[in-house]
């Protein structure tokens, strides 16, 4: 009687190298189908952005009011170490409203 277990593992052996060659061959075309098909499902989404074709307008408006106001007093003070000090002092106060406008129009396409 002879032994075929050998000789099947051989056969099977034979079978996947064959299969890989042909994957390895054919990996291009396999590529290709894919980028094809993924380019048409990107495609499918609509135009893409092309900033040649894009007509933008855009207009800034800022309006400020603005108040400062500064206050001088003269006095005496007691320094840490309790003695007197004179002298001048001064405060500021700052007030400032501001509006900004901004008026945009994006045209893309002809």
């Amino acid at each position: 009687m002879r032994n075929h277990k050998g000789q099947t593992i051989l056969e099977y052996t034979v079978i996947v190298v064959i299969i890989l060659g042909v994957m390895i061959a054919m990996k291009d075309y396999i590529k290709r189908g894919f980028q094809g098909r993924w380019k048409s499902a990107t495609d499918g989404f609509g135009d893409q952005y092309d900033p040649t074709a894009v007509n933008s307008n855009t207009m800034y408006a800022t309006q400020v009011n603005s108040t400062s106001t500064v206050t001088v007093a003269n006095g005496t003070d007691t320094a840490a170490d309790g003695s007197t000090v004179q002298g001048q002092w001064t405060s500021r106060g700052d007030t400032s409203n501001s509006v900004e406008t901004k008026t945009m129009s994006t045209q893309v396409g002809n």
